[in-house]
């Protein structure tokens, strides 16, 4: 850091402390940034925020930085406004949000602190940036449960692991409801909490970055932390949650502290509270040769799990590949809702399409519009009312991430960002 931005700093500093504002060391990196949320994915802006602090800090500067684009996505997506928010008001929502709430505090309370750190920093109530942070479990199973309109459609993800020798790539299409893409950021944040010693996950320093959706814990997507672990998630369907549980997005948030497989384990099964709801985790590391998919199915006191490794394939004649969609493939007695007609077919498109090898391959897979109604690169249509809001390409072998938010199969797709996977 050069002296004029470390003098600019300690005034920041002295300035925020005699007003009673919590400071935290934040620099937000962004080609261009305006107040207009842009119409499409063209020309998308994904800022970067670099941040250091205690969890509330880290959740402050969050809410600060990007507070106009929470509240632009909370004013303007249709499933806050028409079931988030009406769910809330009634008193099984006010029931079902205090028994997700007293979950959270107990076993990730650290993470809850970021949330009201978050809150504070945008100026939303604390109360609705917690249920967005439940609002897959609202989505998915309660709202269909007070509601007799049963029309809903599964957001999901698709996911390409790579794993020989020469080549190791683990890939994602991050798809959302269209409102989160022009919104989206990412959160590069060193955390250092000494009284971060309570619940499931006793670390006092975190250092990652993650892909967020706005007033979301980040994680929910994917990302990479300091020990080379590397994550990203499939939203996966269950027809019923575990009330009580902690919430997925926690679970997620959490998983960004990891050091090991072990560790992704043991915060994944969340051993006394367990998964509200259902849940696929897609791991690399840095330091290991395997991959790994780890299926989470609700349960309490604690999740269920089926963990499925991803041997390195030396043979070059023999497959290397592995996809993971928003079913799940290894769990077999998961009741699952009915409306996964995009994730059926998308994994059967992705069959189809020669197996791939390289990183071009996995870009022509994830690219791919060849089913016109339930496409791999997802955008709007009559029966799918999702997107591709973007596509990240991990290599393991490079160490580095990049994202795209145009389709990578274009010839003229370039990365709108790379990341080393080093701090």
């Amino acid at each position: 850091m050069s002296l004029r931005l470390r003098a600019c700093f300690r005034c920041i500093k002295v300035i925020l402390r005699r007003n009673n504002v919590p400071f935290v060391r934040s620099l937000c990196y962004v080609h261009k940034e305006t107040d207009t949320v842009p119409p499409s994915h063209k020309g998308q802006v994904l800022p970067v925020l670099f941040t250091k602090g205690t969890h509330y800090e880290v959740g402050y500067s969050i809410g600060s930085v990007f507070g106009g684009r929470i509240r632009k996505y909370l004013i303007s997506s249709s499933l806050v406004q028409n079931r988030l928010l009406p769910f809330y008001k009634t008193s099984r929502g006010r029931d079902i949000y205090e028994e997700y709430l007293d979950a959270a505090e107990k076993s990730f309370p650290q993470y809850v602190k970021e949330i009201r750190g978050m809150a504070d920093g945008s100026g939303m109530p604390f109360e609705h940036l917690f249920l967005m942070n439940f609002s897959k479990e609202v989505y998915s199973v309660h709202y269909y449960e007070m509601q007799s309109d049963a029309s809903k459609q599964v957001n999901g993800c698709s996911t390409v692991h790579i794993n020989r020798p020469d080549t190791k790539i683990l890939a994602h299409n991050e798809d959302a409801e269209p409102m989160i893409a022009p919104n989206s950021y990412i959160v590069s944040a060193h955390i250092i909490d000494q009284e971060s010693n309570a619940g499931i996950v006793k670390c006092t320093e975190e250092h990652f970055a993650a892909f967020s959706y706005p007033g979301f814990l980040p994680g929910y997507a994917f990302g990479f932390n300091k020990h080379g672990m590397i994550f990203a998630i499939n939203e996966l369907c269950p027809k019923k949650a575990s009330e009580g549980s902690s919430p997925v997005s926690i679970i997620c948030r959490a998983l960004l502290s990891a050091s090991s497989m072990d560790e992704v384990i043991c915060i994944a099964r969340n051993k006394g509270f367990g998964s509200a709801d259902g849940f696929n985790i897609n791991v690399a590391s840095l330091n290991s040769k395997e991959m790994w998919a780890l299926e989470v199915g609700p349960g309490k006191p604690e999740s269920r799990l089926q963990l499925t490794t991803i041997p390195e394939q030396e043979e070059a004649s023999k497959p290397c590949h592995y996809f993971h969609f928003n079913q799940y493939k290894h769990i077999k007695d998961v009741a699952e809702r009915s409306d996964l007609q995009s994730t059926v077919a998308r994994a059967k498109r992705a069959e189809e399409i020669a197996p791939p090898k390289t990183v071009q391959d996995v870009m022509v897979i994830l690219g791919d519009t060849g089913n016109c109604s339930y496409p791999l690169f997802r955008r709007p249509n009559d029966i799918d009312d999702s997107t591709t809001a973007c596509t990240a390409i991990f290599d393991i072998r490079q160490k580095t991430m990049e994202i795209y938010t145009e389709n990578p199969a274009m010839d003229n797709s370039s990365p709108v960002l790379k990341l080393p996977l080093t701090f």
